[in-house]
């Protein structure tokens, strides 16, 4: 296994890791607020903290969905042509996806350092903070990308 292909492995064993974490906060935030909520109080920040988590474990969870090949595969693309047929449409759709993702991280960089000038309205943070997932995201989503270009291919699509 090659060096691209281990950081591809460990960058998702560690955002696997960060969602399972993410979506336990998420959980003891929201039953701290429905007990703050029934005892007649409320926590102003935990909606806004969980919208936040929430487009995380999106952004996150699809890097993952990725790198297990769960999404909606074009497996009948190219078939009836032949294998090499369908290599070529593997590697097409590998390089379209590389530069959606890297669409992604160029413009989410840019906006992430826009956003910093704004802050969230309960919490008072740099709203740069949130939106940090989406390049970051972006470049896991490329590593995994780059690691299946340099990989044996998969026989469930790219």
């Amino acid at each position: 296994m090659n060096a691209l292909r281990r950081l591809s492995a460990a960058l998702n064993k560690a955002v696997e890791l960060l969602l399972m974490l993410i979506g336990a906060v998420i959980c003891v935030i929201l039953f701290a607020q429905v007990v703050y909520r029934y005892a007649g109080d409320s926590l102003g920040w935990s909606e806004e903290v969980s919208r936040h988590l929430l487009v995380a474990i999106t952004f996150l969870g699809g890097s993952v969905a990725y790198k297990r090949a769960n999404f909606i595969g074009l497996q009948g693309i190219g078939h009836r042509f032949g294998p090499a047929f369908q290599r070529l449409v593997v590697l097409l759709l590998q390089w379209l996806t590389l530069a959606c993702f890297g669409l992604i991280a160029w413009f989410g960089t840019a906006y992430t350092l826009k956003a910093a000038e704004h802050t969230s309205a309960s919490l008072q943070i740099p709203m740069s903070i949130p939106y940090a997932v989406i390049p970051l995201s972006a470049l896991v989503f490329i590593v995994h990308v780059l690691a299946d270009m340099t990989g044996a291919p998969r026989r469930d699509g790219p």
